[in-house]
């Protein structure tokens, strides 16, 4: 190994080597030796893309001595490769913690915090000072990562320019006038009486946090205040023409949430805080793309934004019977939104999720907005992302 830096220890070594170690777990010179051929398997198993390698080598370095830079650095690109974002923020982070801040990996740091959405924790990463040091940077790793940064910066500021767009007309909302009246900067909420006056500050509280965080994950927001309306559960199926099972609704005609208040709770009922996350996420993927994003992908993302994750929704069982059903039953269209959803935010990241939703508003077309980010129809890209889903569960 001192001799060759691609020379690979064998698998019986190894083991060989752990024998030892175990008879010499005090030994620095053994342990060394023996994180030195762990971490030199992983390194060539990332390079070659066996991942499964890589985290065994990281298990055993970590046992080892994680408090060694390298494990987190190497771990850090291996969650980058698998697209594991949340992986990567951690293992990033995690370097951090014993290394210091390091220009290449800062920069995969922001660019995962950007794939989750998170844009204002990512520009705080890019706008750290040692960002300072790209103009006399001359090692080849930091050069790469300073343009990286700025290609970062470009993407972020173009993403966030508003475009003067003319604002897009709605219809007004046709609302009882016997109902009362609360208010914030984002939202219009009606309500009948004091009955439903608890009920409503709950909903305006749950709907300003819910949009803050929203607003950190989406690049736009709605661009006006959002009607919503509280009904009596016959009074909202009378007015919305909704399905029995409805627990809410939004409309892109009015840009209004309606919601159904079963009898008179004098607070809101905890799994009406998902729903109005759901419908407001509505809101702002019709906003992004213009009122033209499929059903499926408002349902999936919608879904996906109240913390649904379809392994948690369904049993192995029921996941096998999803991936032989194709389609046909109401909640078999959500589910099989939800999967397409996960897989396309989770694969692909937050940040080329709202480069499609922008696209689809300027292709004026969902199958446009597609085509430019992934190169293929929306069709296209469900069909292999469901080809996957029915070949690991069935």
């Amino acid at each position: 190994m001192q001799q060759d830096p691609r020379a690979l220890p064998m698998s019986l070594e190894v083991s060989r080597l752990e024998e030892i170690f175990g008879r010499s777990v005090n030994d620095p010179q053994v342990r060394n030796l023996l994180f030195a051929a762990h971490f030199r398997i992983a390194d060539a198993a990332l390079q070659s893309g066996v991942f499964a390698t890589v985290d065994q080598s990281l298990s055993r370095m970590k046992f080892l001595d994680d408090q060694q830079p390298q494990i987190h650095e190497l771990e850090t690109y291996l969650r980058v490769r698998q697209n594991d974002w949340a992986g990567a923020v951690l293992a990033a982070r995690r370097h951090e913690a014993v290394a210091g801040e390091k220009l290449p990996i800062s920069v995969t740091l922001a660019g995962s915090l950007h794939n989750l959405g998170q844009v204002p924790d990512a520009l705080s990463v890019l706008n750290r000072p040692i960002f300072e040091s790209c103009t006399s940077a001359s090692a080849a790793n930091d050069v790469a990562a300073c343009e990286s940064a700025k290609n970062l910066r470009t993407m972020i500021a173009a993403a966030m320019t508003p475009r003067g767009e003319v604002e897009r007309p709605r219809a007004a909302l046709s609302v009882d006038p016997a109902k009362q009246q609360i208010q914030s900067d984002r939202f219009d909420i009606r309500f009948d009486g004091e009955n439903q006056s608890g009920v409503a500050r709950d909903v305006l509280f749950v709907l300003d946090r819910a949009y803050v965080r929203l607003a950190d994950i989406y690049y736009e927001r709605p661009t006006r205040k959002i009607p919503v309306v509280l009904h009596s559960q016959s009074d909202y199926y009378n007015a919305t023409g909704a399905p029995f099972w409805s627990g809410g609704q939004y409309s892109s005609h009015s840009g209004a949430i309606q919601i159904p208040i079963r009898g008179l709770p004098s607070a809101l009922p905890r799994e009406m805080e998902d729903v109005l996350v759901h419908e407001l996420s509505h809101a702002f993927v019709d906003e992004m793309s213009g009122g033209r994003a499929g059903r499926d992908l408002q349902e999936g993302l919608a879904q996906y934004m109240e913390g649904k994750r379809i392994e948690s929704e369904l049993s192995l069982a029921e996941l096998k019977r999803l991936a032989h059903s194709g389609g046909g039953s109401v909640m078999n269209f959500y589910h099989l939104s939800l999967a397409v959803s996960q897989q396309l935010v989770q694969s692909r990241g937050q940040g080329m999720v709202n480069q499609l939703l922008r696209a689809i508003k300027e292709t004026r077309s969902e199958d446009g907005g597609f085509q430019k980010v992934f190169g293929q129809t929306g069709a296209a890209m469900r069909t292999d992302i469901l080809t996957t889903f029915w070949r690991r569960y069935s």
